[in-house]
This record gives structure tokens, sequence and C-alpha cells, in this order.
């Protein structure tokens, strides 16, 4: 029998919410890289065009699931080093 314990566990998740802010943190570099401004300068771009671009609109949903997991990742990873977390 395997014997888990919760600072383990606790590290664990720790260890894959860093794996996926790191992601996230990757692909929104990429976007300011490609498009040399932040996501809200490129939304108001975005929503300020009178003809849709594809490729554009496609980027700008990606950024945008991006920019809200990181913020969510933020939070999460805040909450575990302020011990506001419970293990069920």
């Amino acid at each position: 029998m395997v014997i888990i314990h919760n600072d383990n566990i606790k590290d664990l998740f720790y260890m894959n919410l860093l794996y996926e802010l790191h992601k996230a943190e990757d692909r929104i570099a990429l976007m300011k890289t490609k498009y040399k401004m932040s996501f809200e300068e490129f939304e108001n771009l975005i929503n300020s065009e009178k003809t849709e671009n594809y490729t554009e609109w496609d980027d700008y949903m990606e950024w945008k699931a991006y920019d809200k997991s990181y913020r969510e990742l933020i939070s999460e990873k805040e909450d575990i080093i302020n011990g506001n977390y419970q293990i069920s």
C-alpha cells in the first residue's frame, strides 16, 4: 500500500499549477511579440476594426482564454501560498 501525505498532494498540485501558469505565460508572450501590444490594446483594435480579420479574431479568442486562465492561475497560486486551500 502506498501512503500519500497531504503535503505531497499539495506539492503535486502546486507543481502542476506552475506548469499550467508557465504555459499560459508563454502563449501570452508569443501574442505580445506577434502583435507588439498588450492584450487590452489588441482587444481595442479588434473591437474597432470595421472589417473582420479571421486570423486576428482567432488569435484574439485564444489570447483572451489564456489571459483569463493566467489570472485564475495566479489567484490559485496565491491561495496555495497563503494556505487558503482544503484537501477533500
